[in-house]
């Protein structure tokens, strides 16, 4: 990935998070580049107890990133889904943040609707986040990962050839997002594993 950033503002589309001496809140948890050129970066907001979750890459084909797909083999089935894509317009100015449970055997599966999201798109560029309560997906709980008491998450990427969401052309399943040295924690609440 990009080099690591040192704090959770995003300039524009075409830069990674950046410092800004006004926010000390927001750490950069998380990086990853599971498929070339398209970029994850996990946000977290301790005070307000928020994760952002950042996708940049091109808007040229819609691509994503999946959070806690099982370990047995099924690859994106059940993972809590983020994507960039325009839906079924075939024009990238249409890129929007969509969230799914994820489904292998049909289609993307089934439509989500956590938290805020913003889109910008720039000359071939595309940057969507959606920022959410740590547990506010049912589908996965960023608590344990943001408050340091695991050190890794599942992850896995897909990415189409357009803009609009279809059959997917490259994936990387079934690896880890291992939390930034930079982000640690203060103190050590319990686990919510299990839950």
């Amino acid at each position: 990935p990009s080099p690591a950033p040192t704090d959770g503002t995003v300039d524009d589309v075409t830069d990674a998070p950046t410092a800004d001496d006004t926010d000390d809140t927001v750490d950069i948890c998380g990086t990853a580049e599971l498929i070339t050129g398209q970029i994850l970066y996990v946000l977290r907001d301790a005070t307000n107890k928020q994760v952002t979750i950042s996708l940049q890459g091109s808007s040229d084909q819609w691509f994503g990133y999946g959070f806690g797909p099982t370990a047995d083999g099924s690859g994106m089935t059940g993972a809590f889904g983020v994507v960039l894509t325009s839906g079924s317009s075939t024009d990238s100015a249409d890129m929007a943040v969509a969230q799914y449970l994820l489904n292998s055997a049909s289609g993307p599966g089934t439509s989500l609707a956590y938290g805020t999201t913003t889109v910008q798109v720039t000359e071939g560029s595309v940057q969507g986040t959606l920022t959410m309560a740590y547990d506010a997906a049912a589908e996965f709980d960023f608590t344990d990962f943001l408050t340091c008491q695991v050190d890794s998450i599942p992850l896995i990427a897909a990415q189409g050839s357009g803009p609009n969401m279809a059959v997917h052309t490259t994936t990387n399943g079934e690896q880890t997002l291992t939390r930034a040295a930079t982000c640690t924690c203060s103190d050590e609440p319990t686990t919510t594993a299990g839950a």
